[in-house]
């Protein structure tokens, strides 16, 4: 009940949580750590932990109640906070001399054991900002995840986290998973459809698709999971350029006890 209300929460967070970034001051890459923790902390008195790995920014936000007792809402000062530490994430980023090619937010609830991530593509804020893409697409195209972990509790400096440099090829694979749950548990669908398993993976070149949803209502016209699947690869895959470190998809339907295998010149090909 807990992560259906978040996902709903989430959603009306970051469509009304936008706002135009200031691109000034300027900021410099070699002093982003410091930079995000100083604008967080002098102008809105908020405490996080900023760690900058490879190409990725991460950034830490301990909290002791993200939600209500209901569990059907962010906590008010929670989302308060956190909009502020997102507005002032993108300030820096938007006006840095050499940015990274991916953010990441992590909050915690301290004493329920929960943890909300968060990870954007640099260039999807960029194209944001200058209007190519529409917030809708922007929102589309944010990585998030609620995982319960009991390693949160307590932890006001982000040691359970495991942090690492994401690639383009790991934020796809979110991408596609969280796109295809979003379809399956969409109202007017949810009640024919049963998530029992569903995964993506990105490594070595490899995304892999694997999932096992039911069929609870048949009816003429019912959405196919694995064509929704391809669907879904193809469709990242695009906008992403196809990112030469991908080179295969593979998507298994335990279910229907289907798998098949693409290689990426068949995708763009359409085949």
């Amino acid at each position: 009940m807990v992560k259906n209300a978040l996902r709903t929460a989430l959603f009306s967070f970051f469509v009304l949580s936008y706002l135009a970034c200031s691109v000034s001051p300027t900021y410099s890459r070699k002093d982003i750590e410091t930079a995000i923790y100083n604008l967080c902390k002098q102008e809105f008195n908020i405490d996080v932990k900023v760690w900058e790995l490879g190409d990725t920014i991460w950034v830490y936000f301990p909290f002791e109640k993200i939600v209500n007792k209901e569990g059907t809402e962010f906590n008010e000062e929670f989302s308060e906070k956190m909009n502020n530490i997102i507005l002032s994430l993108r300030r820096i980023i938007l006006s840095m001399d050499k940015r990274p090619q991916f953010y990441t937010f992590v909050a915690s609830d301290i004493n329920a054991g929960f943890d909300l991530y968060f990870v954007w593509y640099v260039e999807d804020l960029v194209r944001l900002e200058t209007g190519y893409i529409s917030r809708g697409e922007f929102q589309e195209r944010q990585g998030y995840l609620y995982a319960l972990d009991s390693k949160a509790i307590g932890d006001t400096q982000g040691e359970h986290i495991s942090r690492h440099n994401i690639t383009i090829g790991e934020f796809v694979s979110y991408l596609i998973k969280q796109n295809i749950e979003n379809k399956f548990l969409a109202e007017g669908t949810k009640d024919k459809f049963q998530i029992n398993d569903l995964r993506a993976k990105y490594s070595e070149g490899k995304i892999e698709i694997n999932f096992d949803i039911e069929i609870k209502k048949y009816e003429e016209g019912l959405l196919s999971p694995f064509d929704e699947a391809l669907k879904n690869a193809k469709k990242f895959l695009k906008i992403y350029n196809y990112p030469q470190e991908i080179r295969e998809v593979v998507i298994t339907d335990t279910f229907n006890k289907k798998s098949r295998s693409y290689a990426i010149k068949a995708l763009i090909e359409g085949k």
